[in-house]
């Protein structure tokens, strides 16, 4: 294997993992440096509402172990144009008050843990963006994205990924984002159809957040198998960092996906066992 395999899950703040993930009477406030000892990086989704604190940032830093990696959403207002919970879909990928480089400012003080910048997207229908006026917007974003910062891309709507979209993002040594998800392929044509636009590739194992909540709301306890997806997840991860010019793989898991995400992070790291590279 020529690269770093980085597996964790989006979110560690769950009071649905004391007992299940972290020992009875942990506190909130050490749910992170105990999170940190047991995975190698987590995807921050707290900061797709809003630019955190720069205090938080440093502490984030300062509590987790020397190789430990955060990967953190693009605020909402830059990928879905939200303003005060709402969306314009006119701000997209414009981000008129300057929000993206208030955001890099803050989160360059993880330093060398700062894996990756996830700019998601949401399934956008046809009366709200045109594919081609996305693609413009993106390549002129991309631009103003760091050349010291990864960042990777997730669209929704398949019909949009084609040549044009992956060379932009190739352009920029930006990821196309691999994600379970029902509105995309299962994960070898998802992963034939984007191909490789970075020198790392990133999955999401999201699930259908509106299929297992008519099952559980709880997140203590895995409540759908997904050992065949896994498994199939793992050959992906496999075939993609055979290649030379992947460097890092980073894999994160959804508590929507199982319903207990750090059980879907062993059940991934046992089904990568079985799929040697």
């Amino acid at each position: 294997m020529n690269s770093k395999t980085i597996l964790g899950t989006s979110g560690w703040s769950y009071k649905d993992w004391v007992g299940p993930f972290y020992p009875e009477g942990t506190k909130n406030s050490e749910f992170l440096t105990i999170y940190s000892q047991k995975f190698d990086g987590v995807e921050v989704d707290s900061t797709f509402y809003g630019i955190p604190r720069a205090s938080s940032v440093v502490n984030w830093y300062e509590i987790t172990p020397e190789n430990f990696k955060f990967v953190l959403k693009v605020p909402g207002e830059v990928t879905h144009g939200k303003v005060d919970r709402r969306s314009n879909l006119d701000r997209v990928l414009r981000d008129p008050d300057g929000v993206f480089e208030r955001f890099t400012e803050v989160v360059e003080n993880l330093k060398e843990k700062l894996g990756v910048l996830l700019f998601q997207f949401p399934y956008f229908r046809v009366k709200e963006m045109d594919g081609n006026d996305f693609k413009d917007r993106l390549e002129a974003f991309l631009s103003r994205v760091p050349t010291t910062i990864r960042a990777s891309v997730e669209i929704r709507n398949k019909g949009w990924i084609d040549d044009r979209y992956k060379r932009i993002l190739s352009q920029f040594n930006v990821g196309a984002t691999l994600i379970d998800h029902p509105y995309m392929p299962p994960p070898i044509p998802q992963m034939k159809l984007l191909g490789v636009t970075s020198d790392f590739t990133y999955i999401r194992l999201l699930g259908d957040r509106y299929g297992i909540e008519k099952k559980t709301k709880t997140w203590g306890q895995v409540v759908e198998d997904k050992s065949s997806q896994l498994k199939e997840w793992a050959e992906v991860i496999r075939l993609l960092t055979e290649r030379e010019e992947v460097k890092e793989a980073y894999a994160f898991s959804n508590n929507h996906y199982a319903g207990h995400g750090p059980q879907t992070v062993r059940d991934l790291e046992e089904a990568l066992k079985d799929a040697p590279f």
